[in-house]
């Protein structure tokens, strides 16, 4: 959750900052390139904390497989009969990875997939809502209801061009290297992209995309809508 915050507080700050000085210092009269500008910029500056966050939680995710590996491997937990788990929690995650791969492959390992899949998640985004937010609906919604709408909107068109990249870099940052050497037995993400394919087609870069989207609703909905009332109180009158 914490994670999650700062990430949100990076992206916001940076769309916001880089769309005002665009509107004071750049020629450009578009209002959507203008958009898809500071998008694009907040993607990519987020990336640096995405990916690491990221990594973290998707070895969570996979916890259990990872801890079958390691008993496969010769760890025994004398005490359950359980599968054991290898992490209690989100620190002691990190503290394992930074252990067994290093500080480089906490900040790293997945973080150009994750800008690949960033910068065009979030030009799209904000582009999407800040088109909506500007029309006839934003008024007939509501000042309520409209971020809620649109937050929603903007956070279906967000995923469904870039879900196929979040597939391939999940599945690119759950891999772990073989005996702690680096890159040994991972799959690149274009050889991640090829297995995909060879063994489901393009349905395959969508398994899981319905339960996504039902959750993207909701989260950017409440996120556009907490996002107004800051700004309310922010932005000059």
């Amino acid at each position: 959750m914490i994670g999650q915050a700062i990430i949100k507080a990076i992206q916001f700050a940076t769309n916001e900052f880089t769309f005002l000085w665009l509107e004071k210092n750049s020629s450009i009269k578009s209002t959507i390139i203008k958009m898809g500008t500071a998008g694009i910029v907040s993607g990519l500056v987020s990336s640096f904390v995405v990916s690491p966050v990221e990594l973290v939680k998707v070895r969570m995710q996979s916890q259990n497989k990872q801890a079958l590996k390691k008993k496969d491997d010769g760890y025994k937990n004398e005490n359950s009969f359980e599968t054991p788990k290898i992490y209690r929690n989100e620190i002691e995650c990190a503290r394992w990875l930074i252990k067994t791969e290093g500080w480089c492959a906490l900040f790293s390992h997945g973080l150009w997939i994750t800008i690949i899949r960033e910068i065009p998640s979030f030009a799209i985004y904000f582009v999407v809502y800040g088109m909506l937010a500007k029309s006839s609906m934003a008024a007939a919604l509501g000042e309520h209801m409209a971020p809620l709408i649109f937050g929603a909107i903007a956070g279906w068109a967000m995923w469904i061009p870039t879900y196929p990249i979040d597939i391939v870099k999940t599945i690119e940052q759950v891999q772990t290297p073989k005996n702690g050497q680096k890159g040994k037995g991972m799959l690149t993400s274009g050889q991640i992209t090829a297995k995909l394919y060879r063994a489901g087609g393009v349905m395959a870069f969508f398994d899981g995309l319905e339960p996504k989207l039902a959750r993207a609703a909701i989260k950017h909905a409440v996120t556009f809508w907490v996002y107004e009332i800051v700004m309310s109180f922010i932005r000059p009158a």
